[in-house]
């Protein structure tokens, strides 16, 4: 495949995931900038990246190189490398082990955040939560149907690579609440964490983004 033509993919994604983040900035305003709904929105986000990744590792027919497979963390106690020729349901699972549980956590953190007496937030509407998670799950859905799927990454992506691949956008979901609910509470008004939150988040994204890119391409 062509470098241009590499580009343009990478272009629509990025523009993709642009519009998803400013989208559901636009819907947190129009409802008096309900900074939980957004916290909550970001939270099913990540909750769907992580079952695109399993649809993905299930679905990948490359080989993973063991040289190319860096991660700073392991997976369900063993180095990512550790999986390397293991059938991708071995992967997937693995996936899930380890990242279920750190996902269920942020979301009971999530639930409790506006009964405390420091954090000036109140509790989501979920239509509005509904309304500002859509266009980001939309947007996972949009890259792995054109880009996964449509154009047959999983031809040469291997399930490893898959396997440690959200890491950083788990990571930064955690980043995002330390930052977005110590905005808040400073500021004591959820403009100022919504203003952290759509800033640190929508970096992180792109950020991300852009390293998948490296990946998916350098594969090909």
């Amino acid at each position: 495949m062509s470098p241009s033509h590499s580009w343009k993919r990478s272009q629509a994604s990025f523009v993709v995931i642009l519009l998803a983040n400013l989208t559901s900035l636009a819907v947190v305003w129009w409802y008096d900038w309900q900074a939980h709904a957004l916290l909550i929105g970001y939270w099913l986000e990540t909750g769907v990246v992580g079952a695109v990744s399993v649809a993905k590792i299930l679905r990948a027919e490359g080989a993973d190189d063991p040289s190319a497979i860096r991660s700073w963390t392991n997976v369900d106690g063993e180095s990512p490398d550790a999986y390397v020729g293991q059938p991708n349901r071995a992967v997937a699972d693995a996936f899930v082990r380890n990242y279920v549980w750190l996902w269920l956590f942020a979301g009971v953190f999530l639930a409790i955040i506006p009964f405390a007496e420091e954090m000036p937030l109140e509790v989501a509407s979920p239509s509005v939560v509904a309304l500002a998670a859509v266009g980001l799950v939309a947007s996972h859905v949009f890259s792995y149907w054109y880009e996964y799927v449509g154009k047959r990454e999983y031809e040469h992506r291997g399930p490893v690579s898959l396997l440690v691949e959200p890491a950083p956008r788990f990571w930064a979901l955690m980043l995002t609440l330390i930052f977005g609910l110590g905005a808040t509470s400073i500021s004591r008004s959820p403009v100022g964490a919504i203003a952290v939150l759509v800033v640190f988040k929508t970096s992180a994204d792109l950020l991300a983004h852009r390293r998948e890119r490296k990946r998916a391409v350098a594969s090909e």
